[in-house]
């Protein structure tokens, strides 16, 4: 078979690519980008067609750059959107991640919730997802095999997980344990689960089916959180990604719950971060999710390991859990990514929500403004912050020849680009992705003129609103379910609240919580 090109002619080009004090290129250029197959050949002014079946594109008034990384997402919520807000994390988990919860999704319904996520997705400029994969109560084989076949039917590039929690949930949170009911405590202790044996063979398996795939699929590790595992599982997911090279997803201080757990669990002084890099999991192949209560210990450890802080702007605002020390971090020289996190603590995979939150939140943290990130920081984190987050930096991030064919084409002429001014700024602060116009993902052309070209939308959707109804009847138990454990979780907030903590993430420090 004859692999497919285009030659991308007269386009605005902002090449993304490194320099040498590590910022990116962002300077616009006038080039021809060539693609052969699913990678970046040339990229140069007046090219010629190297063949007569090379697909022309005049790209005269228009925009290329990679597209995003949306490094932090959970498909498991696409249905879930537009049903809750203002509640934290905890509380906010029974509803989305229902800890009693024993039967699982049919995978076809796992299949098209993926797509439906994926969709919006690819058609608003993001060509990579990382879909930390959660199902309640652990992803099956054939759920697995589902959501990687809906990635792979669009031509979306993924890293996709296989998420382990093996603790109970009483012995994830602190405090949860003096308020939760015998009934409960047993319901909880008793649910069926998978041996840490099961755990790693279901990873190495997904490993020798999935990764690689079609050139669009790559397998991360991703122990919850590591007050969610035990210590000896923590451990051989850390050997599984040292044999295999693979990233290990994980989340960290995304609440004032979770920063009072590393002192309460593991004694003082001690936090989350410490303990994932005694048992193995803090490495540069690590990926944060959230990081938004770190002290300065904790940023150390960051730095120090070279791992990559996901920043869930729009989600760490929804679940009321506080406001990452982005420039702290950035200080540090830690590696910045941007992800939507799941649509029930989002609404939505659009990642301009997300691109445009984060440049905004920080410039009001303090009174200097030549601190506060810039557009071009906010769009490093958008492309190769993700990328290295994926250990994808290689591949994808930048327009360069040898770089797999992620690219996104915008029509300048629209009210978003004019008038044309920084065209870094306006991506930040004034597009939306209503001025895309075309989208490449590993050489194939994905969307043209909004219309997704690799799978039909249209009967999709249509067939994933048939089975919304029996959807709702298992959404009422789980609600059922939550509604138990809501008091005891409650009182767990509340006391996790007035425990005090050397440092504050909210705005605003409510004096009872000093």
């Amino acid at each position: 078979m004859v692999a497919t090109s285009y030659l991308i002619q007269n386009a605005t080009v902002l090449p993304f690519t490194p320099q040498g004090d590590g910022s990116l290129d962002l300077q616009p250029q006038q080039v021809d980008v060539l693609v052969m197959g699913d990678r970046i050949t040339q990229v140069a002014p007046h090219l010629e067609p190297p063949t007569a079946q090379t697909h022309v594109i005049d790209a005269t008034d228009h925009l290329l750059i990679p597209g995003f990384v949306n490094a932090h997402a959970h498909s498991v919520e696409i249905l879930e959107k537009g049903r809750y807000e203002s509640m934290p994390l905890e509380l906010w988990m029974l509803y989305t991640y229902p800890p009693l919860q024993r039967q699982h999704l049919t995978p076809r319904l796992c299949y098209l919730r993926t797509m439906l996520g994926a969709l919006e997705q690819v058609k608003s400029g993001a060509t990579t997802i990382q879909d930390d994969l959660i199902e309640m109560p652990y992803v099956t084989p054939e759920i697995f095999a589902a959501v990687a076949q809906a990635y792979l039917d669009l031509g979306l590039r993924v890293s996709l997980t296989h998420h382990v929690i093996n603790l109970p949930l009483h012995q994830t949170i602190p405090f949860l344990g003096d308020f939760l009911p015998a009934d409960l405590r047993q319901e909880l202790e008793t649910l069926e689960g998978l041996s840490d044996q099961d755990w790693i063979s279901l990873c190495k398996d997904f490993y020798q089916t999935w990764h690689q795939r079609d050139g669009l699929l790559t397998l991360a590790l991703a122990p919850s959180a590591p007050q969610r595992v035990t210590p000896d599982l923590m451990h051989q997911i850390a050997d599984l990604s040292a044999d295999f090279n693979l990233p290990i997803h994980t989340h960290m201080l995304e609440t004032r719950t979770q920063a009072v757990t590393g002192p309460v669990f593991y004694g003082e002084g001690e936090s989350v971060v410490s303990y994932a890099k005694t048992h193995g999991i803090l490495t540069h192949r690590t990926a944060i999710a959230h990081g938004i209560w770190l002290t300065e210990r904790d940023i150390e450890l960051i730095a120090e390991a070279g791992a990559t802080v996901i920043h869930n702007v729009v989600s760490n605002h929804r679940l009321c859990s506080g406001i990452a020390p982005i420039r702290q971090l950035m200080d540090a020289g830690v590696t910045i990514a941007l992800g939507s996190d799941g649509m029930s603590s989002n609404d939505s995979f659009n990642m301009f929500d997300v691109i445009k939150a984060a440049g905004l939140t920080h410039a009001v943290t303090q009174p200097d403004y030549s601190r506060y990130p810039k557009a071009r920081d906010v769009l490093t984190w958008a492309t190769q912050g993700g990328a290295r987050s994926a250990l994808l930096q290689d591949d994808i991030g930048a327009i360069a020849p040898g770089k797999k064919a992620d690219l996104v084409l915008y029509d300048l002429t629209t009210t978003s680009f004019t008038p044309q001014a920084d065209l870094p700024i306006h991506l930040v602060y004034a597009e939306r992705g209503q001025s895309i116009r075309k989208v490449f993902i590993n050489g194939q052309l994905v969307v043209d003129q909004g219309q997704v070209l690799t799978v039909n939308e249209a009967d999709l959707l249509a067939e994933l609103r048939s089975l919304l109804p029996d959807y709702e009847t298992l959404r009422q138990e789980i609600v059922d379910q939550a509604e138990r454990l809501k008091p005891a979780i409650e009182a767990t907030y509340q006391k996790a609240m007035a425990t005090p903590f050397p440092i504050n993430r909210f705005s605003q420090l409510d004096r009872d919580f000093a």
